[in-house]
């Protein structure tokens, strides 16, 4: 049997441990990256024990603990006066739960512990993909400047605006949350007369939210802060803009979400668009992953974990059908689809949560977060962080 070759579209996250996941499993993979060189888009992201467990396996963890800030606990708190409303520990005993523990990463950190692992010579950088063709051997990954590639699949694991989404489905556009988030960040030296703990804060309140942890082996302090009701809109995560514009959509709030930000000399102002669901995420010998099948909103901090999870299964699916690429792809379609659209639809209801104005419903929240730990007693991403898709297989 010869050794099955798969195109990989997309030098992203998930795209990048689908080559180290298929690689393990023997396969031949290329990635097809469009830009010159490999730079992450954006500035943090969190990802749960369910992708660490993942990560885990693929021999990703311990490099992966270098850079990534655990954090001691996370607090959710009251917009204006602080109080905290749900205190959660994240210690040992969270990742003895679990198996695995919560990361919080500058994303160009975690970028360059991917890259740095996918197989020997497997990525294309400056190789735009105009299309994809297939006939019944393999598929054909046609590039802009005319050259073609030949593989025995391809994945398209080109992100929310995927053009081989489009090209698959027919032109959907992104559907725009009504959120805009901004997202800072601080070196530490920048914040140390603050004497910040090492703690998560979320600050919740009408039609916003504050965020602040820690990244890079905390050398680096992250400040986000989401506005539902924004009518700026655009798709882009690498738009800077001043730090003060973000300061003017939570005047009034805590004065500790409020001195974070003012430390913060510009930021990243990006519009939160999701995708809606699809009936299908493989046609033939290509398939979808990550952005490019389910893109959601990041209210559940699962859109890097939910790439990894498909990276994991996909490379499952392939090492168990090596000779039947097809029906390898058409497993990993039916192992993911259930659970990648739950978690679109949960993040949204999380945003609901968060944002509610103040009022009847607002204190009933907070009455219930009062009482969470009595069922959760990790928090509210508790089974999100317990699924193991490994049980899915």
């Amino acid at each position: 049997m010869t050794t099955p070759r798969i195109a990989i579209v997309g030098g992203g996250i998930g795209g990048l441990t689908a080559a180290i996941a298929l690689g393990r499993k023997g396969v031949e993979v290329e990635v097809l990256e469009q830009a010159p060189k490999l730079t992450a888009v954006g500035a943090s992201l969190a990802l749960g024990p369910n992708a660490l467990r993942l990560a885990d396996a693929l021999g990703l963890l311990a490099p992966l603990r270098e850079l990534g800030v655990l954090p001691p606990a996370v607090e959710l708190r009251r917009w204006d006066d602080d109080r905290v409303l749900l205190r959660t520990e994240l210690g040992p005993a969270m990742e003895d739960h679990f198996g695995a523990p919560q990361l919080d990463f500058f994303r160009p950190d975690l970028h360059a512990v991917l890259a740095a692992r996918i197989p020997e010579g497997a990525l294309a950088l400056g190789a735009r993909v105009a299309r994809v063709d297939q006939d019944e051997a393999g598929v054909e990954v046609v590039l802009e400047d005319g050259s073609s590639r030949r593989a025995d699949a391809a994945i398209a694991a080109d992100g929310i605006s995927s053009p081989l989404r489009a090209q698959l489905t027919g032109v959907d556009d992104a559907v725009f949350s009504g959120t805009v988030v901004y997202r800072g960040l601080v070196p530490a030296e920048d914040v140390a007369d603050l004497d910040l703990p090492w703690t998560n804060v979320y600050w919740l309140g009408p039609n916003r939210h504050g965020v602040s942890y820690w990244l890079s082996a905390r050398r680096i302090l992250a400040v986000t802060v989401a506005v539902r009701d924004a009518e700026w809109s655009r798709e882009s995560w690498t738009l800077e803009v001043p730090a003060g514009e973000a300061l003017g959509s939570v005047e009034g709030w805590s004065p500790q979400l409020l001195d974070r930000l003012r430390r913060c000399r510009t930021m990243l102002r990006g519009a939160v668009y999701v995708r809606p669901p699809l009936e299908r995420w493989t046609y033939g010998r290509i398939a979808l992953l990550g952005d490019s099948a389910h893109a959601m909103a990041p209210f559940q901090a699962q859109g890097a974990a939910q790439a990894i999870e498909d990276a994991f299964v996909l490379a499952e699916c392939v090492g168990d059908r090596p000779d039947d690429l097809p029906a390898a792809l058409e497993r990993y379609e039916r192992v993911r689809m259930t659970r990648a659209e739950s978690l679109q639809a949960s993040a949204q209801s999380a945003a609901d949560t968060f944002y509610l104005p103040d009022g009847d419903e607002q204190r009933a929240r907070d009455a219930e977060y009062a009482r969470l730990h009595e069922t959760l007693p990790w928090g509210h991403r508790q089974p999100l962080w317990e699924h193991d898709v490994r049980n899915d297989l």
